[in-house]
């Protein structure tokens, strides 16, 4: 089963899906390992940790769909990758799917903000107008070989300049009526009283359409209590943590740095010991290279074999 037809089976299996959203190939082969059914690669994340730049359309295509190629290939699960504005207009956007299809990943999404963009979490927002976005999704769905290939439409309007939720909704069935085959509203707050009414609107229109959720990390959830599946019963299917994989890294690497400073190696032993016993211990084993070395028993001369190992080692 292609990665497109094993993410569409979770869309429309009766149950909602969550994952942390993540950034590397090692934090994907982390949640693949942790049990989680899907991926999903943030811009933020990659303009951040490739770039060292903020979200606000400075990391281009191509470097996005290599990353998001690397962590497919490392990966035996659906990925997700976020697509920003497609890089460009209807035709640029043809050439953006074609990009990450080629990746191996399972799905885009693609965005109505004006380019460049910025984070759908931080103020300044616009977006380009409606018959400019729906004819991007339409070149994004026939610009696709595999039509297994999930195309996912994301408003960024509800908080943008000049629009609102009545905007968003009209925008979020323009795109259904384009093709796209999940739709992706961004919201300014943890108050489900919005994301509700979305819901209820586009599925009286669409009422098979899937939605999917971002659970910000901008939006304050440690304030409103509301869970994953409060998000799911007001409709939505498919849902992400934005930032886990890279706030999580930046605290631990932070805190270790920290320590590292001020203690010197006895923070690195102490660090040893908290690993002894933990899922990530094995940092070589993780890695894969027993798989390498029962590949170069199959392939490699024995003697040489030999010879590469009598060094010893871990």
């Amino acid at each position: 089963m292609s990665m497109g037809k094993k993410l569409r089976a979770l869309m429309h299996d009766g149950k909602h899906h969550f994952t942390p959203g993540i950034t590397t190939p090692l934090h994907a082969m982390i949640c693949e390992k942790a049990g989680f059914e899907f991926i999903y690669m943030g811009g933020y994340d990659v303009s951040l940790t490739l770039l060292g730049l903020p979200d606000v359309g400075l990391i281009n295509g191509q470097e996005m769909a290599a990353n998001a190629g690397n962590i497919a290939r490392a990966v035996g699960i659906p990925v997700i990758a976020d697509a920003d504005t497609g890089y460009g207009n209807a035709i640029n956007v043809m050439r953006t799917v074609r990009d990450f299809e080629n990746a191996g990943v399972a799905a885009i999404h693609i965005e109505d903000q004006i380019s460049p963009k910025r984070c759908g979490h931080v103020a300044g927002k616009q977006v380009i107008a409606l018959d400019e976005a729906a004819g991007k999704i339409r070149a994004a769905c026939d610009a696709r070989s595999n039509p297994d290939f999930v195309i996912i439409a994301r408003t960024d309007a509800v908080a943008a300049i000049g629009g609102g939720l009545d905007e968003a909704i009209r925008r979020a069935k323009a795109y259904a009526k384009a093709g796209a085959d999940m739709i992706f509203p961004e919201f300014p707050n943890s108050d489900l009283a919005m994301p509700k009414r979305f819901a209820e609107e586009v599925h009286k229109e669409f009422p098979n359409l899937p939605l999917y959720f971002n659970y910000s990390s901008n939006l304050k959830w440690h304030e409103s209590g509301a869970t994953f599946d409060d998000v799911a019963a007001i409709g939505f299917k498919m849902m992400h943590v934005s930032l886990a994989g890279l706030r999580t890294s930046m605290q631990g690497m932070f805190d270790y740095a920290a320590d590292l400073k001020a203690r010197g190696a006895v923070a690195e032993i102490e660090y040893e010991k908290r690993l002894l016993n933990h899922p990530m211990g094995p940092c070589n084993a993780f890695a894969g290279f027993p798989k390498i070395m029962a590949l170069e028993e199959k392939y490699l001369p024995a003697d040489e074999l030999k010879k590469k190992y009598q060094a010893g080692g871990h």
